[in-house]
């Protein structure tokens, strides 16, 4: 499936926070609604079941007044006491009147109208009895069932509060469940959107990462492909145009070394046979001294021939570094057949080579092996002085193989040990040699090293270059 990437990074960040945080501010917004719609509801209860609360009590003191105000004036037919009773009457029916206002169940509105008309017959019964003092009087009795029924109101009406309270309970205990919901819900996806994203935006940032180690590394067989934001993928672009080039300019340096190498074959090899015809005295008999000029000449076309023949070697090592062809080998016996080669260019400046290798086996490429150790005594016979003493050296150190060359030479300056492995880089130490080196020795040396897994080191003083490789499994 392919996904769709908004054009621009920072569009696709943005859209990533605010998803992340959307769910959350959903879940802040409902709890915030319950809360409010929780503190509203409480508010009412509170103010209703207070106003119920007063308006039955006040109903309840005032039959209770009524009742006794209603059997004075019917005993002493006394026309205060009269008034009195109209008072408590008209008071009675203000509070009946401010309670059926109010939310009230429907028992409870029942029971009120009930009251309130048992109470208005008992006081058109008591109005018309006034000139019987008998009946009267029992009328004004009745008004103690209009207390009863007052204080029945009442316990209803406390019910109802204990109702209300039980009420504002379950919603608080369902406000609190909802919230406890929405955080169980909510969180996971806010957190499943992090994650979304935070995959969108790795993967990009990955694969430049990726791309730009390739480059650095050269690996450039792989094309750099980046998905993602416009601006990113654009950027990616670039990195694999980058990436062409580097293989334009690695083919433009290989064409040009095989070209100079294949050019200057061509007179060395007119000069070498020009100079074994001169050897051979074919073109007549030579004096010691021309026979010492035209030796000069040999030694210097077959020189000349190991030259060309580094460049081609550093132009195959560039472009093949990646082929390894391990074998079981044994250190020691290459390090032999190397210092056998050697032997004339250090016999005729009378330096001595000692060996101090241990026999064991490891798993590496022995060709590639022999070029980095050939390199390296090239190097020490080069910049050893005359009489003076190689040390090659093979070892086992914590399952790597160590390899050291060491001489008796000026060694690498601080300031120049960064860059003698560099290509065509030369030190400021003068070789004891009448031709002095390419520059490229030490250059293939490291890229052989590097590519059987292994690291290559120059040590302080004297002369001294260090390789550890692998062992493998022999």
């Amino acid at each position: 499936m392919q996904i769709r990437y908004p054009k621009s990074f920072f569009k696709l960040l943005f859209v990533g926070f605010m998803l992340a945080v959307l769910p959350l501010l959903v879940g802040l917004l409902g709890n915030i609604l319950a809360i409010e719609k929780l503190a509203a509801q409480s508010q009412r209860a509170v103010y209703d079941a207070a106003r119920i609360a007063h308006a039955s009590r006040e109903l309840n003191d005032t039959a209770a007044s009524l009742e006794r105000s209603a059997q004075q004036s019917a005993v002493l037919r006394d026309p205060a006491l009269w008034q009195g009773y109209e008072n408590l009457h008209a008071k009675f029916r203000e509070a009946a009147a401010k309670l059926t206002e109010m939310p009230l169940e429907a028992d409870i509105r029942k029971n009120l109208d009930d009251l309130l008309q048992q109470e208005f017959a008992l006081h058109e019964a008591l109005t018309r009895n006034q000139a019987a003092p008998a009946e009267a009087t029992a009328t004004a009795r009745r008004y103690a069932e209009i207390s009863t029924a007052t204080r029945i109101l009442l316990v209803g009406s406390s019910t109802l509060i204990d109702r209300e309270a039980e009420s504002l309970r379950d919603l608080a205990a369902q406000t609190e469940s909802q919230a406890r919901t929405q955080l169980l819900v909510l969180l996971p996806l806010a957190v499943f959107v992090v994650a979304g994203f935070t995959y969108l935006l790795a993967r990009p940032i990955t694969e430049l990462n990726q791309g730009i180690r390739d480059l650095g590394e050269r690996r450039l067989d792989t094309r750099i492909e980046v998905t993602g934001p416009e601006d990113l993928e654009q950027l990616g672009r670039q990195l694999d145009w980058l990436r062409l080039r580097l293989i334009q300019l690695e083919e433009q340096k290989s064409r040009f070394l095989r070209h100079v190498s294949h050019e200057l074959k061509t007179p060395l090899t007119v000069l070498r046979e020009g100079s074994e015809l001169l050897a051979e005295e074919v073109a007549g008999s030579l004096s010691e001294r021309q026979r010492e000029i035209v030796h000069i000449l040999q030694q210097n076309s077959v020189e000349l021939q190991r030259l060309i023949e580094t460049l081609l070697r550093h132009g195959e090592a560039e472009f093949h570094l990646t082929s390894v062809k391990l074998q079981t080998v044994k250190p020691a016996q290459i390090i032999s057949a190397i210092v056998e080669r050697q032997k004339l260019a250090c016999s005729s400046r009378r330096i001595g080579v000692s060996l101090e290798t241990e026999d064991f086996a490891m798993q590496t490429d022995p060709e590639r092996l022999r070029v980095v150790l050939d390199n390296l005594l090239s190097n020490a016979v080069k910049y050893s002085p005359d009489d003076g003493k190689i040390v090659v050296s093979a070892r086992m150190e914590e399952g790597w193989a160590v390899l050291e060359v060491r001489d008796e030479g000026p060694g690498v300056a601080p300031a120049e040990r960064e860059r003698i492995f560099e290509p065509f880089y030369r030190g400021s130490a003068d070789a004891a040699g009448t031709v002095s080196g390419s520059g490229l020795g030490l250059s293939i040396a490291r890229d052989h090293v590097l590519a059987l897994g292994g690291d290559i080191a120059v040590g302080e003083g004297q002369g001294c270059f260090t390789v550890t490789l692998p062992l493998g499994t022999p």
